[in-house]
C-alpha cells in the first residue's frame, strides 16, 4: 500500500500508510456518503431495531466528519470494519496539525498528551508515552466520550458514553508542532482493537517522503563528452 501525504506543500507534509478498510474523504462527498450508508444499512440489517441503531451510529460519525472539516483537519478517512455478528462498525480517522511550544520533540508530545488527558470531557481510559520510529516520543490518550447527538453540557461526562476516541500526538522534528491523529468510533466494545489500529498507523508516520521519486539523470553536454 502506498504512503499518502497528509498536507501540502511538501516541506510541511506528514506521510503515513492508510490501513485496509479505510477510504479517503473529501467534503463534497459527505452528503453522498450519508445516503449510501443509509441505503446499505437498510439492506444489511433486516431487524429494524438493529438497523436504526447502526444508522444512528453512522449519523454520529458523519456529524463528526463535518465538524472536523470546519476545524481545517489535514486528512480525513472513513473506516469500515467487520465486528462479527453485529455487522459493520464505522470509524473516523483524522490528522491535524497542532502548535505546541516545547523545547524538544518528546516534551512537545508529552505536553499535547497531558492536555488531552486532563480534558474534563469524557473518561480517560489510557494515557502513556509510546515509541514510534519517526519520533523520540509520542503520547497516546484513549477516552470514552458521550454521544454528541444526545446533547448535554460540555465537560459533563455521560453515564453511558457512546463514542470511543483514541488520540496519538506525534511531534514534528522541530518540536514546535505536533501531528494529532484521532481514531473515533461508536463501536465501544472494540476499544483495544481500535487502539491497535491507531498505533499501527502511528508506526508508519514519517516526516520525510518514504517513497521519493528518483532524481532525473543530469544531461551532459555533447561538447563536454567529446572533449573528455
Amino acid at each position: 500500500m502506498a504512503y499518502a501525504a497528509a498536507t501540502e506543500p511538501p516541506a510541511n507534509s506528514c506521510w503515513f500508510r492508510l490501513p485496509p478498510g479505510f477510504i479517503d474523504l473529501e467534503q463534497d462527498t459527505l452528503d453522498e456518503l450519508r445516503q449510501r450508508l443509509s441505503d446499505d444499512l437498510a439492506l444489511l440489517h433486516r431487524d429494524p431495531a438493529v438497523r436504526d441503531h447502526r444508522l444512528h451510529e453512522a449519523q454520529v460519525l458523519l456529524g463528526l466528519l463535518s465538524d472536523l472539516y470546519v476545524q481545517a483537519t489535514m486528512h480525513l478517512a472513513l473506516g469500515l470494519h467487520s465486528d462479527g455478528d453485529q455487522g459493520v462498525s464505522t470509524s473516523v480517522l483524522s490528522l491535524s496539525d497542532v502548535p505546541i511550544n516545547a523545547a524538544t520533540r518528546t516534551l512537545a508530545a508529552a505536553k499535547c498528551g497531558l492536555q488531552l488527558a486532563t480534558s474534563p470531557f469524557g473518561t480517560v481510559l489510557r494515557r502513556e508515552i509510546v515509541d514510534l520510529p519517526c519520533s523520540a516520543g509520542a503520547a497516546l490518550v484513549t477516552s470514552l466520550l458521550p454521544d454528541p447527538s444526545v446533547g448535554g453540557e460540555a465537560g459533563v461526562p455521560s453515564a453511558n458514553p457512546g463514542v470511543f476516541q483514541a488520540r496519538l500526538s506525534v511531534a514534528r522534528p522541530t518540536g514546535a508542532r505536533v501531528v494529532l491523529i484521532d481514531l473515533t468510533t461508536t463501536a465501544v466494545g472494540f476499544v483495544d482493537e481500535y487502539t491497535e489500529i491507531l498505533l499501527g498507523i502511528g508506526r508508519t508516520v514519517s516526516f520525510t517522503d518514504p517513497n521519493p521519486q528518483p532524481e532525473p539523470p543530469l544531461r551532459r553536454s555533447r561538447l563536454l563528452e567529446v572533449l573528455l
